[in-house]
């Protein structure tokens, strides 16, 4: 009598622990050592394909080593975190019959949304054995108040706890990016792949033409088009995942351009390149840089610019196109610069008042000439004279020509007419014998000239050949009591002279006298 009260305490306490479960987390009675069934392992079964954002499962499951005939009916309570976060505490339950003497037996299924990560933490399992001599057929939470059935039936065994946790990742996503490129140009490859276990055991990418193992490789191709790249990833368990997407590799522009000679050493550029397109996607030429002088700077960003060249001759000319994809091409070619036809002009300056003005102008074989000049003169001549030459006709002469391409060029030059000069000695003088000295101030109205006073008396001039000079008159000269002085210009021009003459009166000094009158 008194063995069975001691085993009635037990299966009470075992019992009752059985009912405290989905109050708080339970634990595992020592008084429940029975070893008729074993716990060998716990692991959880996920599915390995799952669409975020949907709701999804993961099963806990153990396997059971059964040491004993009879019925065990387990349970389990778990808390679940989902994302670090409390989702559920204490999920309770209630499982169907262990038999035979070794069973996987699934004893939790789980839902969440597919996405995030899930741990199962402070697990807790235990089972009850019913008894020998009961025919339930299948195991039942007990009730808080048994009725009289085989609820009654069940004694308690062993129990099991873990805590945890045992974590759920998001599903094995494999992805990657990767930029389209120009030809050429390697393409880095960047793994983006999430979830699973971790780590990733292998990452297998396929380019079309190459293989590679890394996780994040770089790729050059050697055509252009549209390449298609599948990234397969392996995690810690065997799960695979496969990832695929397009990557352009773009065609580069064709640069090209031709040119024509403006005027003078001007040359406009004409841009023909084209933007080739890849795989049906199109591009547009968006830049262009002109290098026109060899040093490789930017002459340049125009589509169709003008420059003009210090010279004539062979020019190497470059221009570097850019398309709407960012890549470039260069073509260099030979620009020919032909020798400008250039007006020229010039004359037989100076020339003498009266004689001919010889305009020379040039080169020949133009369309047309257009002399313009000094007071009004025009001429539609190649080579006009001017005949007979004056002052007026002194001055620049302009020559502007009108070349077979239809360009035009100026030229210049000055025409000098030589004036025969016009003198003048200056007004007649009056002196007294004892002034000394007569200052002498010629003029000239005219051209250029040579000068030189003369006397017709014997006096001496300071400076004989300059414009300005002073005479001193001679003894002679007072004894006369006037003299002729003339100055005579010679201009640069043959025969050209002139003269004139002043008189200087030279009057004696007044003796003083007494007249005395008598009455």
């Amino acid at each position: 009598m008194k063995g069975s009260t001691v085993l009635l305490l037990i299966s009470l306490l075992c019992f009752i622990q059985i009912y405290q479960v989905e109050a708080g987390w339970p634990r595992c009675n020592t008084g429940c050592t029975a070893n008729d069934v074993s716990l060998v392992k716990l692991w959880q079964v996920s599915s390995t394909k799952c669409t975020p954002g949907t709701s999804t499962t993961t099963e806990l499951w153990g396997t059971f080593a059964v040491n004993a005939n009879g019925r065990y009916c387990p349970y389990t309570v778990v808390d679940i975190y989902t994302n670090g976060i409390l989702y559920e505490a204490n999920h309770f339950t209630w499982l169907t019959t262990i038999t035979g003497s070794t069973g996987d037996v699934k004893l939790a299924t789980i839902s969440y949304i597919c996405g995030q990560t899930v741990d199962l933490r402070n697990i807790y399992a235990q089972w009850a054995a019913s008894d020998q001599g009961t025919t339930c057929p299948t195991c039942k939470k007990p009730a808080i108040v048994p009725p009289c059935d085989c609820d009654q039936a069940y004694q308690p065994s062993k129990c099991y706890q873990n805590a945890g946790p045992i974590i759920i990742p998001p599903p094995l996503i494999a992805d990657f990016t990767a930029s389209n490129t120009c030809l050429g140009n390697a393409i880095q490859f960047t793994d983006t792949t999430t979830g699973g276990y971790l780590p990733y055991s292998s990452w297998a990418w396929n380019f079309g033409d190459g293989t590679s193992n890394l996780q994040n490789p770089s790729h050059t191709y050697t055509t252009a088009g549209k390449k298609t790249v599948t990234l397969t990833v392996t995690d810690e368990k065997g799960i695979t995942s496969t990832s695929t997407h397009d990557v352009y590799v773009w065609a580069h522009p064709v640069a090209d351009f031709i040119y024509n000679q403006l005027c003078g050493y001007k040359v406009h550029f004409t841009d023909q390149s084209t933007a080739v397109a890849t795989s049906g996607v199109t591009a547009t030429i968006t830049g262009w840089s002109w290098d026109f002088n060899g040093d490789n700077t930017q002459d340049s960003s125009l589509q169709n610019p003008e420059y003009t060249f210090s010279s004539a001759g062979t020019k190497s000319v470059k221009l570097t196109v850019t398309d709407s994809h960012g890549c470039t091409n260069t073509v260099t070619k030979s620009v020919i610069v032909n020798p400008a036809n250039q007006a020229t002009a010039s004359s037989n300056s100076p020339v003498c008042e009266g004689s001919t003005i010889q305009l020379i102008g040039g080169p020949d074989g133009m369309n047309s000439y257009s002399w313009t000049g000094p007071n009004g003169y025009t001429s539609n001549l190649q080579s006009p004279t001017i005949s007979p030459a004056t002052s007026a006709n002194d001055g620049v002469y302009k020559l502007t020509i009108t070349d077979p391409t239809g360009c035009q060029s100026e030229a210049t030059t000055s025409v000098t007419v030589l004036q025969d000069p016009v003198v003048s000695a200056g007004p007649p003088q009056i002196i007294c014998e004892n002034a000394g000295t007569v200052p002498l101030a010629g003029t000239n109205t005219g051209g250029d000239a040579s000068y030189l006073w003369t006397t017709s008396g014997t006096g001496i001039f300071s400076a004989a050949t300059e414009l300005n000079t002073i005479y001193t008159p001679s003894t002679d000269d007072v004894a006369a009591g006037s003299v002729t002085i003339t100055l005579t210009a010679t201009g640069t021009c043959p025969g050209a002279s002139s003269s004139n003459s002043v008189t200087i009166d030279i009057r004696p000094i007044p003796q003083p006298s007494i007249e005395v009158l008598f009455p």
